[in-house]
């Protein structure tokens, strides 16, 4: 019996997409890995450029922005305003070993 070319299709989709998952870095390690850091402006910034670095920061800071969206309507203040809070609090909160932007933009190391 012959495999129908809709199951090999299938196949092939679902193994790329459990390789791909196996393979995605996570925001935690990518931070203790110091290949991403948080910036002043209230979101994350590629530290070590790869393609796989700036895919999780795109989506992370896609989902902070309709985060900061949400507060700043809520609260009836600039998105800007609530996007430098939330930085702040991310580089007081940075675990020791964490890259952090300076306000002069350079990354240190907290």
């Amino acid at each position: 019996m012959k495999p129908s070319l809709a199951i090999l299709t299938l196949l092939c989709a679902i193994s790329l997409l459990w390789c791909s998952s196996v393979w995605a870095v996570t925001l935690q390690q990518a931070k203790t890995s110091g290949w991403v850091g948080e910036q002043t402006n209230g979101y994350l910034g590629v530290v070590v450029d790869s393609q796989e670095t700036q895919a999780l920061v795109r989506v992370v800071n896609e989902k902070r922005k309709k985060y900061y969206l949400v507060i700043a309507e809520r609260n009836h203040i600039k998105l800007d305003t609530v996007a430098k809070l939330a930085a702040q609090k991310a580089i007081q909160a940075a675990e020791s070993g964490h890259i952090i932007q300076t306000p002069q933009g350079k990354w240190l190391t907290k």
